[in-house]
């Protein structure tokens, strides 16, 4: 009783300042605009002069392209200088923070996202208040737990319960909070099931807190909407979530190619390139200003109805655009915000298209606006069920539920482990922060193996091998990591295709490289003898899926490949001969 009443006591403490900040937060965000976007115009263009227009445009149109330039670069200076965890999409950092850092977060970098993102957004920075809530949220909590000297798991229930506070406050969507920072820390359909009452107290309290101040209601208003029920216009629903995996698939290889390019290529210091990046937005936003912001306005448009269709589909793509050149030129915003933006303007013009090609059904593409904003981040967030709720809060559109879990369970599953965010982990068994969790008493009795499939055949990469041939030979394989081997056979290295990507975006080096130079030299490796436990700790320390295995009298002498899901196998076909009382024997073929 002792333990939960204080429980109860932090989780109510967490929800107080988190819904506190979040008031912060938004008041800096509504001042950034004003200043960005008003005073700062009506100060460098004089009254006398903003009704004359330069090649047709307005001056005030002019100076929108170098404003996100600026923000850029106030942002840059702040985060490089202050707190470089708190560029990008501030959740990515929560959920590192959570499996590899004991839930630990400096105390500083809470201050510094609230004023970077504040200035990146207000400035016209094409990104939401998801991140920068949920770093803001979950920093408070991490250094509280800190200072009360809690241990690292409960330290890691406080970060999340932050993180859902501030989430649940800000998007007036308290139990869809509670979800997503449970859920999205795993890419499988899982949950930090500990976690979840702590953070349904500490979003309710947050929730409370904010809209005393700002009024209840929810962030968008939308029309009556009748169930949809009709078996054809389900299935229209399942095709649409077919396209969100598709769009969803292009969005996140494009922010992570722009977040490369700008981190790899752009010969810049890292305090300016937010300013390019910002240079580039008002580039594109002088043509397409929809593209600033979080975009909630022109969802609304889009559930209203004011939008066409061609101007919906232009929208996805140039958003897209502009999110990755915010937050992949490390701008400080959340995802959140421009996924529903996507998700709303890709459903909006399926729908009209939909509505036109077959109006005997009577299509309401308000409904498709709905559905696309939960399936769309369902998909690229790994958040299936917190979408949906998600999205259903934020806009009173529960009846419309049954689609909502049709697209978001399409897009998540077409979408497979591609994710916007790229700290998560598969599984609370890849965890670090879940290290010796697993049944560790069945494990340490079992050796490698017994987990290995006797017909396994393991591919070889000769250290010779060109680099285009290396590449052909991992996109046809379904090995996740790839022994390189001398021309004796003898193992020198190992290959992944992190290691690959880093040669992949200079295709000038592709005719000077050999599979050896792109190699890891120092290969972690296990023998027949050692048992799963040592296997499973091995792999978890290196973030990888498989590791070689060698003979331990001639350790460069390869004999097989280990994998998580070898160990996951062998470890339940152990658990139900516990079950039906057999004798523990080696797992064999599958």
């Amino acid at each position: 009783m002792k333990s939960i009443g204080r429980w109860i006591f932090l989780g109510i403490t967490v929800g107080l300042v988190s819904g506190l900040g979040a008031i912060l937060f938004n008041f800096l965000l509504q001042s950034g605009n004003r200043f960005f976007m008003t005073d700062l115009v009506a100060f460098a263009i004089p009254e006398a002069y903003r009704a004359v227009r330069l090649l047709g445009f307005p001056l005030a149109q002019w100076l929108m392209i170098f404003i996100p330039a600026l923000g850029g670069l106030i942002s840059g200076f702040l985060v490089y200088r202050f707190a470089p965890e708190a560029e990008g999409h501030g959740t990515d950092a929560m959920i590192d923070s959570f499996h590899r850092k004991g839930g630990a977060v400096r105390p500083r970098v809470p201050l510094i996202k609230t004023i970077a993102s504040a200035v990146t957004i207000g400035s016209g920075g094409s990104a939401g208040k998801e991140g920068p809530i949920a770093q803001i949220g979950s920093g408070f909590a991490s250094v509280l737990a800190t200072v009360l000297k809690m241990d690292e798991p409960s330290r890691r229930l406080m970060l999340l319960a932050g993180a859902a506070g501030g989430i649940g406050a800000i998007f007036k969507a308290p139990l869809g909070a509670a979800l997503f920072a449970t859920e999205v820390l795993y890419r499988q359909p899982e949950f930090e099931f500990e976690g979840i009452i702590p953070c349904i107290l500490s979003s309710i309290v947050a929730f409370t807190v904010y809209t005393l101040h700002t009024g209840y209601g929810t962030i968008f208003s939308i029309p009556n909407l009748a169930p949809v029920i009709a078996p054809a216009e389900l299935l229209l629903y399942s095709i649409f979530g077919i396209l969100c995996a598709a769009v969803g698939y292009v969005y996140i290889r494009f922010f992570y190619g722009m977040r490369d390019f700008f981190a790899d290529r752009l010969r810049v210091s890292r305090i300016y390139r937010p300013a390019v990046g910002g240079l580039a937005l008002g580039i594109l936003a002088f043509f397409l200003p929809e593209v600033l912001g979080g975009g909630y306005d022109w969802i609304q448009s889009a559930i209203d109805g004011k939008m066409a269709m061609r101007v919906m589909v232009l929208l996805v793509f140039a958003k897209i655009a502009a999110t990755s050149l915010t937050i992949g030129s490390g701008g400080s915003g959340g995802v959140f915000a421009p996924s529903l933006f996507i998700g709303a303007m890709l459903g909006g013009s399926y729908g009209l298209f939909c509505g036109s090609i077959l109006p005997q059904l009577s299509l309401h593409p308000s409904a498709f606006v709905l559905v696309g904003m939960g399936g769309f981040f369902a998909g690229v967030a790994k958040v299936p069920i917190a979408s949906l709720i998600m999205v259903a809060e934020m806009t009173g559109g529960y009846s419309l539920i049954v689609p909502l879990m049709i697209v978001s369970t399409i897009s998540y599953l077409l979408l497979g482990d591609v994710s916007l965010y790229e700290k998560q982990v598969s599984a609370r068994i890849d965890s670090p922060a879940h290290l010796g969790d697993f049944a560790v008493d069945i494990l340490e009795h079992v050796t490698v193996k017994d987990a290995i499939p006797t017909d396994r055949e393991v591919e070889t990469i000769p250290e010779s091998c060109s680099f285009d041939t290396l590449l052909q030979r991992i996109v046809d394989s379904t090995q996740s990591n790839f022994p390189v081997v001398n021309a004796d056979g003898r193992l020198t290295g190992i290959l992944s295709i992190s290691d690959v990507r880093r040669v992949m975006l200079n295709k000038d080096l592709h005719n000077l490289v050999v599979a050896k130079d792109v190699a890891t030299g120092t290969v972690l490796t296990v023998t027949p003898v050692d048992d799963l436990k040592t296997a499973l700790r091995k792999m978890t320390k290196a973030e990888v899926r498989e590791l070689p295995v060698v003979d331990p009298e001639d350790p460069e002498r390869l004999i097989s490949m280990i994998s998580r899901k070898d160990i996951i196998r062998l470890y339940y076909e152990q658990i139900e001969k516990m079950k039906t009382g057999s004798t523990a024997s080696p797992a064999g073929p599958t």
